[in-house]
């Protein structure tokens, strides 16, 4: 029996717990199937990318060769995380290479690291990402290389499994609150990665297994419904690209070790989820980073995945494309490697894209490489984890410069428990950092915007030859303020900002745009031309008449906290238009390229 579980119009299988295990293929590998080593092995025969990817994996794996197994270590006090995705790197790899080459040397070198990592005292359960990934590691050296273990390695490596990732993931389960209860990455990548070591052992330990699946089964329900209605990510990208990954391999590994996942790839959230990371790259890859997201390539395997499982070329075309430009591959590429839309165009999509829930859009005029304007505006809540006060703010690129910025993450937000510092008191997220309104800076240190705030996209439209996307940020003020900003995109000539501030009081106002270019005031202030690699672009200050530029560093207001070890914004300005005992003005700036 089975119960039926009603989510977002689909009928989602959550097994019975004497069930769950019914249809558990009893040979080993049972995470990746024979039929996918022999394809791998027919690819890098035939398929030139695919032979690339290979050749450079393999010699990163003949580096380990000589490496020393990973010791236990915990370089920040609180997390193992590095070491278990070096180990989950590192095993994967030489396991692979076994299987395609069939050289004991690979697996002989796995068994040094899993043995070294299965005597670690424990996986650091405290910081449960940590047990997570290191019980995905060891479950799958244990599975992909079986058949090459004797009797008492694969004692040893079931052992370690059971008690250091099971068994502290069930007293996790046993809990009212934990992240089995939260609709973030941290349930996805625990959920995944536990019930991946579940999958591994399941016959050694079936009661314990069918516990782990049926609850992880249930629980993985709430990030993935969180990606309702659009597919938007509300941890921003990266953590979209972290979330989903091991969202895809719980359920690839579910496919392949019981031939189902339940009904959980048939969520429509989750199914449009692949849209969120390509509608937030740039025309050259680089990601829109919002939130705490670092400034990279957006690309990841998992659209291979998506593209075959959903039929959608727009995602196995997208990352063949970026791997084809230089991205960098990895092994998860040649598991779920897919050729079939290697011809997409780009073009063939929408140029812009709201994402309700997330209250994000972005707009362009191509997805050509490097061509004309790409720009991404942020709502949202402030509330999410890993949300900024940026709401408001946006990012903007030009034939593949990037003019206006986000600073993205400081890593000392990380390190709170040694630090002592807040989350508000670091620049980087506050909304003096971003591309936004600050009102009476003196105001809690932290710019008058509330902790609980909220930005809604209030209107959307998409033609042929503009974009138009009015944001409501009012209510991420405490009451008393009203600010709407208008974006406009009129394709291949301007980008204009329209903002209506209203306040109740007579205050203090900064607007204020981040930028990496050289800036040059002209006009009486009223103009600023912006140059760098090569390229210039002009932002004219249209309205108010009164109003001017002026450029600042990138760094605290002298209201606001100063920590000594936050991260510094070297090469980062901003422009910047004041306000002083204003309780109405209406601001628009547009941005031109400079002829």
């Amino acid at each position: 029996m089975v119960s039926m579980i009603s989510v977002a119009q689909e009928k989602i299988q959550i097994p019975a717990k004497g069930e769950v295990l019914k249809t558990l293929k009893e040979q080993h590998p049972r995470l990746i199937s024979v039929e996918r080593v022999k394809k791998i092995k027919q690819l890098i025969k035939e398929d030139k990318l695919a032979k690339q990817i290979w050749i450079s994996n393999l010699e990163s794996t003949e580096e380990l060769l000589d490496k020393k197994p990973l010791i236990y270590d915990k370089p920040d006090g609180r997390r193992l995380l590095s070491v278990s995705r070096a180990a989950l790197n590192r095993i994967r790899s030489l396991s692979l290479a076994y299987l395609i080459l069939s050289e004991k040397r690979y697996a002989e070198r796995a068994w040094q690291e899993l043995e070294a990592v299965a005597s670690f005292n424990d996986w650091n359960p405290s910081h449960f990402l940590d047990c997570a990934e290191m019980t995905h590691a060891v479950a799958l050296g244990y599975d992909w290389l079986y058949n090459f273990w004797n009797a008492n390695q694969r004692k040893i490596l079931q052992d370690a499994i059971l008690q250091k990732g099971l068994n502290p993931a069930l007293e996790v389960y046993s809990k009212e609150v934990g992240w089995h209860k939260g609709n973030i990455n941290w349930n996805q990548v625990c959920n995944g990665g536990i019930s991946i070591g579940a999958l591994a052992i399941a016959e050694h330990i079936p009661d314990v297994a069918s516990k782990i699946l049926c609850t992880a089964i249930e629980s993985v329900l709430l990030p993935m419904k969180a990606y309702e209605p659009d597919g938007g990510g509300y941890e921003g990208p990266t953590y979209w690209d972290y979330g989903s990954l091991y969202n895809v391999l719980f359920l690839d590994a579910l496919d392949n070790s019981l031939g189902t996942d339940f009904g959980l790839s048939s969520m429509e959230g989750f199914r449009r989820s692949g849209d969120f990371q390509i509608h937030l790259s740039a025309t050259n890859l680089m990601c829109f980073n919002f939130s705490d997201s670092p400034l990279k390539a957006m690309s990841t395997a998992q659209h291979l995945w998506m593209g075959k499982k959903y039929n959608q070329p727009r995602y196995s075309g997208f990352r063949y494309m970026a791997l084809k430009r230089g991205v960098e591959p990895n092994i998860l590429d040649l598991l779920w490697f897919d050729d079939r839309f290697k011809d997409f165009d780009l073009n063939s999509m929408p140029l812009d894209k709201y994402f309700r829930v997330a209250e994000i859009v972005t707009m362009r005029d191509s997805w050509d490489k490097g061509k004309g304007f790409a720009i991404a505006m942020k709502g949202g809540s402030s509330t999410r984890v890993h949300s900024h006060m940026d709401l408001g703010s946006f990012i903007l690129e030009y034939d593949g410069v990037r003019w206006f910025t986000d600073l993205g993450k400081d890593a000392q937000t990380y390190q709170r428990h040694i630090n002592k510092a807040g989350r508000w008191d670091f620049y980087r997220t506050r909304a003096e950092g971003h591309n936004t309104l600050v009102i009476n800076p003196e105001f809690r240190g932290s710019q008058k915007r509330t902790e609980d705030g909220i930005a809604e996209f209030i209107k959307f439209e998409s033609r042929k030859e503009s974009a138009i996307a009015v944001l409501d940020v009012s209510k991420s003020y405490y009451n008393d303020v009203s600010f709407k900003r208008t974006f406009t995109l009129t394709r291949g000539i301007e980008f204009r900002i329209a903002d209506e501030i209203k306040c109740k009081e007579p205050s203090e106002l900064f607007l204020f745009y981040h930028t990496e270019a050289e800036i040059e005031l002209t006009k009486n202030n009223r103009q600023a031309i912006l140059k760098q690699d090569g390229k210039s672009m002009v932002v004219n200050l249209v309205k108010p008449l009164e109003a001017q530029f002026k450029v600042l560093p990138a760094e605290p207001m002298p209201e606001s906290p100063t920590l000594p070890f936050q991260e510094k914004n070297e090469g980062t300005r901003k422009l910047s238009i004041n306000f002083i005992d204003t309780e109405a003005v209406n601001v628009e700036i547009n941005l031109k390229v400079f002829n």
